[in-house]
């Protein structure tokens, strides 16, 4: 039965590809038949866009674009010119080049600008939105997203329904820097013009926008779940737009949720519905997606193909990544080229000439410049040498005496997280404990209950009420059985961290080892110091996977980096300032080939004149017999040296500290 409906999912997803053929085979015909230029222009602008969002097909787009802009160059009228840019520029952040999209749009605007052309600044203002988002200026996406909402209320311009777009961009930009109020008021705004929007994706748009709201910043399973099963119902009526997508985000939710069967089930639909629009990062996410569930299900035959499959589609589009980057390279060549035509048009013998001699003397003291460093470098260098052999013979010397006290400190040093993660296990222990205790008590109250009702005579005896105790006894049972394997779960977990250090690499989950010692410390400080109170946070990357690290070592740095964030917020608060709160983050992020670990803390920060020790062995800031001044040289030896990762730390006296942590994924 399942092969059945796997194959009919099959079937109907490749007469969806065959359709999106026909389209791409109607527009070329139309090509070849179009009578007039500009009809030309909007035809390749069509199957610019259709390759790029439904094809899938970076090498097409660049190709109709490469046409497109061609004939935009050549013809009279040159508002289509500007749009050629809009869509040069969005294919540009479609393939994360958002330097060259930016770059693109601008000189949109400046094309806009020189022949007084008001036709489609929309598309060139969303696309400066993109640009800039995603570049971190969230100061100029904004301005750019509320230019173009302006500018279509003035001039009526529904091209694309760009205000639909606007309208979500800069409501996710106001969420990007914390100003909710602002984000909602654009999120309803998109959902008004939505309302009245006669284009088929106009809802599937805003519930692209929602659906991250809830899901990613609200964590709102239930509400996102909800408008997620909307979003994929309306795809399913009209059109695919996105419909993969939908399908991982409804996965991630249920995931996140602990519904591991449901997550599958939606994993797979987004598999399945990425592979007939050659879409290998859809494929890949929901690959990712299944990869997790059958590791938390305990499935390892499935957990393992996904993350093959994993790795392949990370191959894959590496390759398509790297074919795409020779091909816009080669597109931006000849896009210079043209633009450098047009301009000779414009530009004087005598201007050309201007130029060359002012790029003749900027590299001539460009190059004697460069001639200048070197020779000064070199000179630094030779007396950085000297100094650098004289301390090496002084910090040679006193070695030796300093390996003996290291190794007691390093024992002292152990023996003090030993404790502190003890105390932790003891607090994480109590909860489920505390649910067996209180659930036993209630089952020895109900049986008494029942007892006291089958001692009635059988005319007065209330079999409801004997059912409805028997059942309550049942599910009470299941609540002792459940907190009961949460317990036996707590410590063979701890048991595992905790064994000796074999220093052998092994597969590990970071999002895990962070979530478990933040924990830890916190329930550790507490049990020492009942009145120690601090906010901590954990913003996790769902996309990492495992990496090879040693387990009980980079545990032992992440514990050592908490417990130092909780002791500076301590120390803060009891200064005393007014509408202080104290507060921790650990967060995790994807870094291509690495992976980066940040604690980070709003305690008392760090002096910049000590900044360059703390690395340094036996060097701490906290009163005698609080700290050894190993904790941070050992963690740095053990990301360093250990893993060939790097530690950092961004810091300012009296405000943020962030320890970052980078380990490289292979």
């Amino acid at each position: 039965m399942k092969q059945s409906v796997f194959m009919i999912l099959i079937l109907l997803n490749i007469n969806s590809a065959m359709a999106q053929n026909l389209t791409i085979r109607r527009l070329q015909d139309k090509l070849r038949y179009d009578a007039t230029d500009s009809a030309k222009c909007m035809t390749l602008d069509s199957l610019s866009m259709y390759n790029m969002f439904f094809y899938h097909k970076p090498d097409s787009t660049l190709y109709y674009c490469n046409e497109y802009i061609n004939l935009a160059y050549s013809i009279p009228d040159k508002k289509y010119l500007v749009l050629a840019y809009a869509r040069i520029s969005f294919n540009y952040i479609n393939t994360g080049r958002y330097k060259e999209a930016l770059n693109m749009a601008l000189k949109g605007l400046n094309l806009s600008d020189q022949y007084h052309i008001q036709d489609y600044l929309s598309a060139l203002y969303y696309d400066l939105t993109w640009a800039y988002s995603n570049l971190g200026d969230d100061k100029e996406a904004l301005k750019s997203g509320l230019k173009g909402i302006s500018f279509l209320k003035a001039n009526k311009d529904s091209f694309f329904d760009q205000a639909l777009h606007l309208y979500g961009n800069v409501g996710s930009t106001y969420l990007g820097i914390g100003k909710t109020d602002s984000a909602l008021f654009y999120y309803k705004k998109m959902d008004s013009t939505a309302a009245i929007s006669k284009e088929l994706a106009a809802d599937n748009i805003r519930y692209w926008y929602w659906s991250q709201y809830y899901l990613y910043y609200k964590k709102d399973y239930k509400k996102a779940d909800s408008v997620i099963a909307a979003a994929i119902a309306e795809c399913l009526k009209y059109g695919e737009f996105f419909l993969n997508y939908f399908y991982a985000f409804s996965a991630s939710s249920y995931l996140r949720q602990g519904k591991i069967n449901q997550a599958v089930s939606q994993a797979k639909e987004a598999y399945m519905h990425s592979l007939p629009i050659a879409d290998p990062s859809g494929e890949l996410q929901a690959a990712g997606v299944l990869n997790i569930c059958y590791e938390k299900s305990g499935n390892l035959d499935s957990a393992y193909r996904y993350l093959k499959l994993k790795d392949s589609l990370n191959d894959v589009l590496r390759a398509h990544t790297n074919a795409t980057e020779i091909q816009q390279l080669q597109f931006d060549q000849q896009l210079s080229s043209k633009e450098q035509e047009a301009a000779q048009v414009l530009q004087t013998q005598k201007n050309r000439s201007k130029i060359l001699m002012y790029v003749f003397i900027t590299a001539l003291i460009f190059f004697l410049a460069i001639a200048y460093i070197q020779y000064r470098n070199s000179k630094q260098r030779k007396k950085a040498n000297a100094i650098l052999k004289q301390q090496k013979e002084k910090v040679e010397s006193t070695l030796s005496e300093l390996k003996s006290t290291q190794a007691q400190l390093i024992q002292s040093e152990k023996m003090a997280s030993l404790g502190e993660l003890t105390a932790g296990i003891a607090h994480e222990i109590q909860n489920p404990l505390n649910f067996v205790n209180n659930f036993s008590e209630v089952n020895n109250e109900l049986i008494d209950e029942l007892n006291a009702e089958r001692s009635k005579p059988n005319t007065e005896r209330n079999e409801q009420a004997e059912n409805d105790i028997l059942n309550d006894i049942k599910q009470n049972l299941e609540k002792i059985n459940h907190h009961g394997k949460r317990a036996d779960a707590i410590v063979k977990g701890m048991l595992q961290h905790s064994r000796s250090s074999s220093g052998v690499k092994e597969p590990t989950d970071i999002n895990a080892l962070c979530d478990e010692y933040l924990r830890l410390a916190y329930h550790g400080l507490r049990a020492k110091d009942k009145s120690f109170n601090a906010k901590f946070e954990m913003e996790f990357d769902p996309a990492i996977e495992k990496i090879n690290v040693v387990p009980q070592e980079i545990g032992r740095v992440i514990l050592n980096l908490i417990n130092n964030a909780f002791y500076a917020v301590s120390e803060r608060k009891k200064l005393n300032e007014p509408g202080y709160e104290p507060e921790v983050i650990v967060s995790t992020r994807n870094e291509k080939d690495k992976v980066e670990i940040m604690v980070k803390d709003n305690g008392t920060g760090i002096p910049e004149s000590i900044v360059d020790k703390i690395f340094q062995p036996f060097f701490t800031t906290k009163p005698t017999g609080s700290g050894t001044g190993l904790g941070l040289s050992l963690s740095y030896d053990i990301v360093t040296k250990g893993h060939g990762g790097e530690l950092k730390v961004v810091t300012k006296e009296g405000g943020v500290t962030e320890f970052i942590i980078l380990l490289p994924v292979s």
